[in-house]
């Protein structure tokens, strides 16, 4: 079993490391918008990012899953100091600046599935349900935490210069790559843990594996809208007014939408293995998205942000949740790389399409293209649903239920 102390600390390196990164995204973001950047820029420069994220989250989740995960998770925490240094050096106007900015997603990639494969190693997830949701629940709220607060130091730092930000932001991240290192000592290679938890694949199992991959597809939908507020809101902000303090706050309050949606699925059960639940979270974000293409004020913006924060913590909570009860304990790593790899897609298609959208069109379609694709994937999810699921039909989301071992 995992030494007591490690999952405290495992908590504290995800709050820093998003901190540090989204100092650095914000940074980049919103100095390119008042640089006054066409949006297909802003989208490419968000796209290169969310690309390397996505392939470091597969290479880290399998690189994890065949050799030493310790490696592979201080690479990462290593990677993310020096692509903050880059960017502190770098010159914005320099297509030298965006291979340094771009490492910041290989960074997170690495970091990321070997440290959710050890966070609920040697747990249960069908008979302790409560427990794992617990452990995933504290992880959830451990990086939207350090996201917000970085948000929000970055709006704030922001008018006092770049190098303040980055500043902060590489700090931060030497801390962490200090934390890495002390992490990595107390954890115990799989193989000379305590196995006897480890159950033989069930029919729980399979149909946890079939709302993982559901949840897959939903990750596709989500951040394709979900990027737009990280890479191309600055865009509309910029155009309707918004000061950089504000879009800091607007920011973070999407963040802590999502963290509620996180402490609501948390505790309760009503969503455990139901298409439906997933299916209304998406139909309100394609509203939110709507919402953001015709506002006209921060406040607006707000409303809009939320509606889709909440299909952001909903897609999030559920598919590391599905993914962990649907994967074996060696393979979680590579199934949080999976999980993880399927936002970063998301996100690089989503902010590549509305930049260029943005620039040929104006600065609202491509929140409107973000609304019907999340119309076209419920679609797609409901088919696959009838495929993937609905055979199953032997174990039912009541059943599961009651396997819970604390009777929830």
């Amino acid at each position: 079993m995992l030494a007591v102390r490690l999952k405290p600390l495992l908590y504290l390196i995800c709050g820093l490391t998003d901190f540090a990164a989204f100092v650095v995204i914000f940074a980049v973001s919103r100095g390119l918008a008042e640089g006054h950047v066409e949006a297909w820029y802003l989208g490419l420069v968000g796209a290169g990012l969310s690309f390397s994220a996505g392939v470091g989250s597969i290479l880290g989740g399998w690189l994890s899953h065949r050799f030493d995960g310790r490696v592979i998770f201080v690479s990462g925490a290593v990677t993310i100091g020096l692509s903050i240094s880059a960017c502190g050096l770098g010159d914005h106007q320099s297509l030298w600046f965006w291979p340094g900015y771009w490492l910041l997603g290989f960074g997170l990639g690495f970091l990321y599935p070997p440290l959710i494969g050890w966070l609920n190693q040697g747990e249960d997830a069908h008979t302790n349900r409560r427990g794992v949701s617990r452990t995933l629940i504290l992880y959830c709220v451990a990086w939207n935490l350090g996201m917000m607060c970085g948000q929000l130091t970055a709006g704030s730092l922001f008018s006092w210069g770049a190098n303040w930000t980055y500043g902060a932001a590489f700090s931060i991240a030497v801390v962490n790559v200090c934390l890495a290192l002390a992490a990595v000592r107390l954890v115990l290679p799989l193989s000379t843990e305590s196995i006897d938890t480890i159950r033989p694949e069930h029919e729980a199992q399979e149909l946890a594996t079939a709302f993982k991959r559901l949840s897959w597809i939903a990750n596709l939908g989500g951040m394709f809208g979900g990027s737009m507020v990280l890479h191309l809101l600055p865009d509309l902000a910029v155009a309707i007014h918004v000061p950089p303090d504000d879009h800091g706050r607007l920011l973070a309050g999407w963040r802590i939408v999502i963290i509620a949606t996180y402490l609501i699925m948390h505790y309760s059960a009503f969503w455990h293995y139901r298409l439906s639940t997933a299916m209304a979270s998406q139909a309100l974000a394609a509203i939110g998205l709507v919402v953001i293409a015709r506002a006209e004020s921060a406040v607006t913006l707000f409303i809009g942000v939320a509606l889709l924060g909440q299909l952001v913590g909903y897609n999030y909570f559920s598919g590391l949740f599905y993914s962990t009860a649907g994967s074996s304990h060696e393979r979680r790593a590579l199934a949080a790389g999976i999980h993880e790899a399927t936002l970063a897609v998301g996100m690089a298609i989503g902010t590549s399409v509305g930049g260029v959208l943005g620039t040929l069109v104006n600065h609202r379609v491509p929140y409107l293209l973000a609304a019907s694709v999340l119309l076209v994937l419920i679609v797609v999810q409901s088919a696959a649903w009838w495929s993937w699921v609905r055979p199953l039909h032997r174990y039912t989301p009541e059943e599961s239920l009651k396997t819970d071992s604390d009777g929830r």
